[in-house]
């Protein structure tokens, strides 16, 4: 268990925290979302970092994404270097899939 310092940008707002090196996506959400006061229930993050300026962003969407960027941020011992990108979108509860519970086992539905 180490920690690595990791910069995050949200706009104009800017946040340096401490983040486990074995942190997984999930985590690194939650880290941001507290960071950053957003509500679950009502914003997504999307979080990417420039590894070189003659490259689009890089998207951390995974275990194995967060683990590359651990790495990454392991060789480079500059908080500023490599700063994670904030992208917050609403979350639009409305489109949300609705999941119900059916049981095709009941015999009093009256088919034959």
């Amino acid at each position: 268990m180490g920690l690595i310092h990791v910069c995050l940008l949200n706009g104009s707002q800017v946040s340096l925290v401490l983040i486990d090196r074995s942190c997984g996506y999930l985590r690194l959400v939650d880290i941001v979302m507290k960071e950053f006061s957003f509500d679950p229930a009502k914003v997504a993050v999307t979080m990417k970092y420039v590894l070189n300026s003659d490259l689009p962003p890089i998207a951390i969407k995974s275990d194995e994404n967060v683990l590359s960027y651990m790495v990454l941020k392991d060789m480079s011992h500059d908080p500023a270097k490599y700063p994670i990108h904030i992208e917050v979108t609403t979350a639009d509860i409305e489109k949300q899939p609705i999941t119900l519970s059916v049981d095709f086992n009941r015999t009093n539905m009256g088919f034959h």
